[in-house]
C-alpha cells in the first residue's frame, strides 16, 4: 500500500470516529445543561437530576424603634406632663406611619431629686402601649424647688434599666427645666453615661423645657455627644390638642376594630383584650383618635391587636387549637368552618382599618390647618417627631 493510499483511509477513519462521538452526544443527557423555564412552570429534568425545590422567600423582619422617655415631674414640669399625656398616642401613631411600619416599644423614666418622693420611677420598654398610657396618666408634677435635679441618675437607669433590643433603632428623650446635681458624689455622671450609651447604640436626644442657661449648656452637651438633638420649647410644653370633626367617628372605629379581635388564650387574654377597648370611650376625644389612628396602621395590615389575637396571624393549623382556648362560638365548629369565621373577622378589620386611615389623612389635614392659622411653635410632640425622622434615615424607615 502506497504512502497515500493509507493517508486517506486513516483521514476516513478519524472522520468515523468523530460522526459516531458526535452521535453518542447527542443521545447522552448532559447533567450541567441548562433548563428552560416557560411561566411558572420548569422543563422536567432528566431522571437521574435531584428534582428541584424552591421555597418563598422568607419575610423580611420589620424595624424596630425603641423609644424612652425621661421626665422631669417636679413641681414647674405640670404643663410638659399634662401634654404627654395628652399627646404620646399622637407620637406613636407618628412612629407607626413609617414604610416599613415598624415595631413600637416605649419605655418611662420619671425622675425628681433626693428629698423628694422618690429620685426616679422606672417602667421598661414595653410594645402594650395602653399601660405605657396608665403609667403616664399615674404621673403628677411635685417636689423639686432647689433648681438642680437628678438627671445623671435618670439618664444612667434610662440606659441601664431597659431590656434594649440588639438591632432596634433606640433612644431617649431627656425632658426637663433644670440641670443636674454634680455635687452628688455618687458615681452618676451624664459625661460617662453618654458615652456608654453610644457603645449601646443609644441616641440621646434632649429637649429643654423654658430657657434656663445652664439647662440649655448641659442639654446641648448631652445631645452633641449622645449623637442626638438638642430642641428648646415653651416652660409648658408647648403642646396643642387640636379638636376635630372626625375625632367622634374614629373613636367608634377603635372600639369596632377591637371587636374584631379572636382571642386565643385563657380568660385573663380575653380580659385584656376586653379591656383594650375602654380607652376609646373614657379618653379625651383627640387622644382617642390618635389611638385609633395608630392601631389601624399597626393592626390593619395583617398585625395583631393583642399577642393573644389570632387574626393577625396563626401560628400552625386551626385543627391543633385547643377549643378551650377559642371563644365560646368557635369550639363546636368544624375546622373549615373556624378558618371561614377567622377570614369574616380579617375582611372586617381591613374595612374598619380603611376608613381609619381615610379619616385620619383628613384629621392630619384638620389639625396642620390650624395650627398654620394660630402660628403655633413647636411643641413636645413635633419636637419629638422631628428628632424621630432625623434618626429613622439611617435605619431605612422613610417619613
Amino acid at each position: 500500500m502506497n504512502r497515500n493510499s493509507r493517508t486517506t483511509k486513516g483521514i476516513l477513519a478519524v472522520a468515523a470516529l468523530i460522526v459516531i462521538a458526535s452521535a453518542l452526544a447527542a443521545a447522552t443527557p448532559r447533567r450541567n445543561s441548562p433548563r428552560t423555564i416557560t411561566g411558572d412552570t420548569l422543563a422536567a429534568p432528566p431522571a437521574h437530576d435531584q428534582p428541584i425545590r424552591t421555597f418563598p422567600p422568607a419575610p423580611a423582619p420589620k424595624p424596630e424603634v425603641e423609644v424612652v422617655f425621661a421626665l422631669d415631674t417636679t413641681g414647674s414640669m405640670g404643663g410638659l406632663i399634662e401634654g404627654a399625656k395628652q399627646k404620646i398616642w399622637s407620637i406613636a401613631n407618628h412612629i407607626a406611619s413609617g414604610q416599613p411600619t415598624p415595631d413600637l416599644r416605649v419605655g418611662l423614666v420619671a425622675y425628681r431629686d433626693r428629698g423628694d418622693a422618690y429620685v426616679t420611677r422606672v417602667y421598661d420598654l414595653s410594645s402594650d402601649l395602653d399601660s405605657v398610657f396608665e403609667h403616664l396618666q399615674s404621673f403628677q408634677a411635685a417636689g423639686g424647688g432647689d433648681g438642680p435635679e437628678h438627671v445623671n441618675r435618670a439618664l444612667y437607669d434610662a440606659v441601664h434599666h431597659m431590656k434594649w433590643s440588639q438591632d432596634a433603632m433606640k433612644m431617649v428623650f431627656l425632658v426637663g427645666d433644670a440641670p443636674p446635681h454634680m455635687d452628688y458624689d455618687d458615681g452618676y455622671d451624664y459625661h460617662k453615661i453618654t458615652r456608654e450609651a453610644a457603645q449601646m447604640g443609644i441616641v440621646m436626644h434632649a429637649i429643654r423645657c423654658g430657657n434656663d442657661a445652664d439647662t440649655g449648656r448641659v442639654w446641648a452637651e448631652i445631645a452633641h455627644s449622645g449623637q442626638g438633638t438638642f430642641a428648646t420649647i415653651d416652660q409648658s410644653g408647648g403642646v396643642l390638642a387640636v379638636a376635630t370633626p372626625m375625632d367622634r367617628r374614629l373613636g367608634e372605629l377603635s372600639r369596632r376594630l377591637f371587636e374584631t379581635a379572636i382571642v386565643y388564650g385563657d380568660d385573663a387574654d380575653r380580659l385584656r383584650v376586653a379591656h383594650m377597648a375602654a380607652p376609646a370611650e373614657s379618653a379625651p376625644a383627640p387622644v382617642a383618635a390618635d389611638r385609633s389612628a395608630y392601631f389601624g396602621k399597626t393592626a390593619g395590615g395583617g398585625g395583631k391587636l393583642d399577642r393573644a389575637d389570632i387574626v393577625g396571624g396563626i401560628v400552625g393549623s386551626t385543627k391543633a387549637m385547643e377549643p378551650d382556648k377559642l371563644p365560646a362560638e368557635m369550639r363546636s365548629m368544624s375546622d373549615g368552618e373556624r378558618k371561614a369565621f377567622i377570614e369574616k373577622k380579617r375582611a372586617e378589620r381591613a374595612a374598619v382599618a380603611k376608613e381609619i386611615s381615610e379619616l385620619s389623612a383628613r384629621r392630619d389635614a384638620f389639625v396642620k390647618d390650624e395650627l398654620k392659622k394660630t402660628k403655633h411653635a413647636d411643641g413636645f410632640d413635633a419636637v419629638v417627631d422631628k428628632a424621630i425622622e432625623h434618626q429613622a434615615v439611617h435605619y431605612g424607615i422613610k417619613y
